[in-house]
């Protein structure tokens, strides 16, 4: 592996393939839909091959590789290695040093996508300067697995085979060799690529923050389904060890259901999740911190009192929560030993519950009231 020191070199290899298929795909696409329409059959095929290799990236490089949220087996590493390697996006250990360098670093001169240095940057710019070289540290449990090695150092060829290999079955399916390499490769990489590109521009520009405001990552519905759920980012940036990056039922998050699903027929295994009430005391230090930035904003009237009563409030939540989660851990483990604790545990956690659903309401009360209140004119000052 590389050593541990960065490549600021122009990187030509990134910069003239990137630049080749778009100038291709600009050349050709209005020449071939001026000779013929694609057929159905063309589009459909071309759009399951883009749905299958993002899907591989999210749902194989990103939750499985990335950050390790669940385990599988072996046939179902080799489909998204197969599918994740047609998206030509680099190899799972170059994918996951640049990553986790992000997660660690984000918003920083060492972070490889930094979204502080623009859209541009942050969207394809650096992959073309200053590109990182994977780097040991950053993915040391995965340098172990030989199948990755291997993906690794033969990426080059493995990208040019599937590919050719996609090409030949559109091929096979159409007969329309000219359809089959402009929208099946070109448009289909075009695609691929720029929705995965969103993820670390605009997911770190435009829209909500709503559990953490820490970092530029936004919570963004049009991007979820653009990017097959990456769109829910400002959640991924707080729980980055989650396997979900939507975690409501109706939240547009497609791995989310793929991981569950082979969780229950037994294909995936230590799936990870984060605790509810965890994910509560994260939404309060949140909306504590909003409140704050309100009452900033009002000049000194109240200033002291209302910052008084957000400190105590969001203090008797946050430790509620807390003991909630406690107990709920306890009274897990000892229904599993069916110990005589349980009745007790389970009489606190209906105590606790009923309590933090008061304290809820009343924060919820208080944060609407002190959010209405807007700022109070100063007089201007008198002339002598």
């Amino acid at each position: 592996m590389p050593s541990d020191t960065p490549d600021t070199r122009i990187d030509w290899t990134n910069l003239l393939f990137i630049g080749g298929y778009h100038v291709a795909l600009i050349v050709l696409l209005p020449i071939y839909l001026m000779e013929r329409a694609p057929s159905w059959e063309l589009v459909l095929a071309s759009w399951a091959l883009w749905t299958l290799s993002l899907m591989a990236i999210t749902t194989g490089y990103h939750r499985l590789y990335a950050h390790r949220t669940y385990k599988t087996n072996r046939f179902i590493e080799a489909v998204l290695l197969f599918f994740g390697t047609m998206a030509v996006q680099g190899s799972v250990l170059q994918w996951s040093s640049d990553h986790r360098m992000h997660h660690k670093h984000v918003d920083s001169d060492d972070d490889p996508y930094n979204a502080e240095k623009g859209f541009w940057h942050s969207h394809m710019l650096w992959m073309f300067t200053g590109r990182r070289l994977v780097r040991d540290r950053w993915v040391h449990d995965l340098i172990k697995d030989p199948v990755l090695r291997f993906q690794h150092k033969y990426f080059a060829p493995l990208m040019v085979l599937v590919n050719i290999v996609a090409i030949a079955v559109l091929w096979a399916i159409t007969g329309d060799l000219l359809g089959a390499i402009v929208v099946g490769f070109l448009a289909r990489l075009f695609l691929v690529h720029h929705c995965t590109w969103f993820i670390n521009s605009l997911a770190h520009m435009w829209g909500s923050k709503p559990y953490s405001t820490e970092h530029s990552a936004v919570n963004n519905f049009i991007l979820s389904l653009l990017t097959f759920g990456e769109g829910y980012h400002n959640y991924h940036h707080t729980f980055a060890g989650d396997y979900r990056n939507g975690i409501r039922w109706y939240q547009f998050d497609p791995p989310k259901y793929v991981i569950w699903l082979l969780k229950k027929v037994g294909l995936a295994r230590d799936v990870k999740q984060v605790n509810h009430l965890t994910i509560k005391r994260k939404l309060i230090n949140a909306d504590k911190q909003m409140l704050l930035d309100h009452i900033r904003s009002l000049g000194q009237a109240h200033h002291d009192a209302l910052v008084a009563r957000v400190e105590e409030m969001s203090t008797q939540l946050t430790t509620q929560y807390t003991a909630l989660k406690t107990v709920s851990d306890a009274y897990a483990q000892a229904k599993k030993r069916k110990d005589e604790e349980m009745t007790y545990l389970r009489g606190r956690m209906i105590e606790l519950r009923r309590s933090v659903s008061q304290d809820m309401q009343d924060w919820k009360r208080f944060m609407n009231e002190t959010l209405s209140m807007e700022a109070v004119p100063q007089p201007a000052p008198q002339r002598a």
